[in-house]
């Protein structure tokens, strides 16, 4: 609780913590909860903490986009926020120009070469040439690095500054649906509830521009047969973007490539940080 105090004011936390209590009492006098059932919510939760899983269960739980909507419910002319998750790892490596954030590995072939490109700027249009975005993503068959063996160590993972104009552009693959972790505790719920555990490809970005609030957000792409059945439910359509196919051979020669490739535009809109107040 007293990390909670750090984090919450003592006023907001008289506020919301006797309605979070009376909310749950309500629901074990409503269900009447026996001691052997609530001794096994007990049980779940202690094996969740265990895990590591909580941030995972306030995402299937649609918490974590309920909380991130609200926090962001004011937000206009700025590109939309999303969750970050629980698979973001903390020191990706730095990527030079020209940015390609994975290395070649056993069943990479398989995947399709993608160019991803835009511009970041402010809310009044002027680009931000200090901006520096922090990508994150599977590979090609669904899996992140930290549980495909395959795979280098912060595969499809970096952080790379913008060029001068605020423009940018990174080499990666179409990312592919996968499922949350299931080998634990939230993966059994999931199961015993019936909720899959299926999210659509996305390619998550934090953005970070001195003088603006930073972005957490994902990107997702049209025709996914989860875009609108989302284990976390964070899909928003203004973050759909779509793919284009490049195959011509003068298109190839351009890129060095001798296979087909796809490019998708994002731009991004950062909100200029709320000035401190005079002292």
């Amino acid at each position: 609780m007293a990390d909670v105090a750090k984090k919450v004011s003592s006023e907001r936390l008289l506020l919301i913590l006797p309605e979070a209590l009376e909310a749950i009492h309500e629901v074990i006098r409503k269900h009447r909860v026996t001691d052997e059932e609530w001794l096994a919510v007990l049980d779940f939760l202690t094996e969740v903490g265990k895990q590591d899983e909580f941030v995972l269960l306030s995402d299937v739980t649609k918490t974590s986009v309920l909380v991130d909507s609200i926090t962001h419910e004011d937000e206009s002319g700025v590109t939309p926020s999303d969750v970050e998750g629980p698979l973001y790892r903390e020191d990706p490596p730095w990527r030079e120009k020209p940015v390609k954030i994975y290395e070649e590995y056993e069943g990479v072939e398989n995947g399709d070469v993608l160019f991803v490109h835009g511009k970041v700027t402010s809310t009044d249009g002027a680009p931000i040439s200090g901006a520096v975005l922090d990508i994150w993503q599977t590979g090609p068959d669904g899996g992140y690095d930290i549980w495909d063996e395959r795979q280098p160590d912060y595969n499809f993972r970096g952080r790379f500054g913008v060029y001068e104009d605020g423009s940018y552009e990174f080499q990666t693959m179409v990312p592919k649906p996968y499922t949350v972790p299931t080998d634990g505790p939230v993966g059994r719920m999931l199961e015993a509830t019936g909720q899959h555990p299926w999210r659509p490809a996305h390619i998550h970005f934090k953005v970070e521009a001195e003088g603006h609030e930073p972005l957490i957000t994902q990107v997702f792409f049209p025709d996914d047969p989860y875009l609108d059945n989302d284990t976390i439910g964070a899909v928003k359509s203004a973050l759909v973007r779509p793919l284009t196919r490049h195959e011509s051979e003068e298109e190839l020669t351009q890129r060095g490539l001798d296979v087909p490739f796809y490019t998708c535009e994002f731009d991004i809109t950062l909100e200029p940080a709320i000035s401190a107040a005079p002292a």
